[in-house]
């Protein structure tokens, strides 16, 4: 398995020198597997590079591609109008959320809302591609080439899940827009339990968590607790505060990996190949 970074800040895009190491684009990310399979995770303004990446692949674009989203807040799905494989009639896109107790707006309603004519030129329906939307009641299930999805409903402001995903012996765990409270969440230490890689909302520092409660994110210090707990191997510092440059950035670093070195930040272009 593959894991490329294509969108790591948060809430909004920052283009802006001293931000562009740790990353510009939003929320991002894609999964290649040994069995040819591509997963998206979140469609922020990064998937528009994502679409570049496998257009450009000498085995081209997969028939099939899925999109998981972990919710639907608009630094997770404001890149998907500019995601060149879903203009391609010959393309199949499947939208999905999975997991229980979903009581969000309906998941194709949120897509097209954000590409009505006040916010964007071209409609959903005239996009091209074949895209179906699909919001499982389900917490776990096995695809037909063997990949594993598990979710558990987290706390965030109208939903958000975070997912465990297994292909053969490889595991990772994508957690983002977590807001684990007082205490951290003993599901989600449960669900990373020995995987190969957790990503995890990172946003604030404990001492910014004071002023920003009820925003729906993590310290990198509550993220590192999660690693330490469920003894992780890698972890992935994901969904940086647009007010946190490089630098600042740099030294959450440093602090991280001296509670628990095999973490990093993740960056935009960074992949993580995982052998089974």
């Amino acid at each position: 398995m593959i894991i490329t970074f294509y969108g790591t800040r948060g809430s909004t895009p920052m283009p802006e020198e001293g931000y562009l190491k740790s990353g510009g684009h939003t929320s991002s990310i894609l999964l290649e597997f040994n069995s040819g399979d591509v997963v998206i995770l979140d469609a922020g303004t990064g998937i528009r590079k994502i679409g570049q990446h496998l257009s450009a692949r000498p085995e081209g674009v997969p028939e099939n591609i899925f999109i998981g989203m972990s919710h639907t807040h608009w630094d997770h799905i404001q890149g998907f109008p500019f995601f060149g494989p879903a203009y391609n009639p010959r393309q199949k896109l499947t939208i999905a959320i999975s997991g229980e107790d979903y009581d969000a707006s309906d998941l194709e309603t949120v897509f097209k809302t954000q590409m009505q004519s006040e916010f964007f030129p071209v409609p959903l329906d005239q996009m091209g591609a074949k895209i179906t939307f699909w919001q499982p009641n389900l917490n776990r299930y096995t695809t037909s080439n063997g990949i594993t999805i598990q979710s558990i409903k987290h706390n965030h402001p109208g939903n958000a899940y975070t997912y465990r995903i297994e292909e053969l012996s490889t595991t990772i765990v994508y957690c983002t827009d977590i807001e684990h409270g007082e205490s951290i969440d003993e599901r989600i230490v449960e669900l990373a339990s020995g995987v190969d890689l957790l990503i995890h909302d990172a946003m604030y520092t404990n001492e910014q968590l004071k002023t920003r409660k009820g925003w729906g994110h993590s310290s990198w210090e509550q993220a590192v607790e999660v690693a330490e707990r469920a003894e992780v191997q890698l972890l992935a510092l994901f969904h940086h505060d647009p007010d946190h440059d490089d630098t600042f950035l740099d030294k959450i670093e440093e602090d991280a990996r001296e509670r628990f070195p095999a973490s990093f930040l993740a960056r935009e272009g960074m992949a993580i190949k995982i052998l089974p």
